[in-house]
């Protein structure tokens, strides 16, 4: 009887990985349209974030292991310092009052895609706050295990003179 029960339970240990679900497949490549859809998605996000003074949902548009870096050479790395950097701007500035950004280009590689373009950000006037916000950007995008694309590192580059 042990022996038959140990068997059993042997047979059913090996057996049972088999029957449960497949893992899913890793996603295919990615397409430059993908990859486009997702950095409109987030830059809606952005402007809309801008407006409302939602530095969290600013943050939450960045993989875990995300940079933000200003015009200004600021560097934010991870969920929490963004989310922080972001409060502490919007204090100083005020909601957006308009909003506005053109991606230039996006280049994807693999599991990485590139996108550059400018952004403009106008305020309503707040003692020593931005009025405008504005110059040009490069962002590098990281696809996520879910297939989903977050921003990596995103830089802030100043107006050309």
């Amino acid at each position: 009887m042990k022996r038959s029960s140990f068997l059993f339970s042997f047979l059913a240990s090996v057996a049972m990985p088999a029957l449960a679900s497949p893992p899913s497949p890793a996603p295919g490549p990615a397409t430059e349209a993908e990859v486009r859809r997702a950095i409109d998605d987030v830059n809606a996000t952005w402007q809309k974030a801008f407006r409302t003074l939602d530095a969290a949902a600013i943050a939450g548009t960045f993989d875990e292991e995300g940079v933000n870096v200003g015009a200004d050479g600021t560097c934010s790395k991870g969920r929490a310092a963004i989310e922080a950097g972001m409060r502490s701007y919007f204090e100083r500035s005020g909601p957006a009052t308009t909003t506005k950004v053109e991606v230039k280009q996006v280049v994807v590689d693999g599991d990485l895609a590139y996108e550059w373009g400018r952004s403009e950000f106008h305020f309503g006037p707040k003692p020593g706050g931005p009025a405008v916000r504005a110059g040009r950007y490069l962002a590098a995008w990281k696809r996520q295990a879910d297939g989903g694309w977050k921003l990596y590192r995103n830089l802030g580059l100043p107006e050309r003179p």
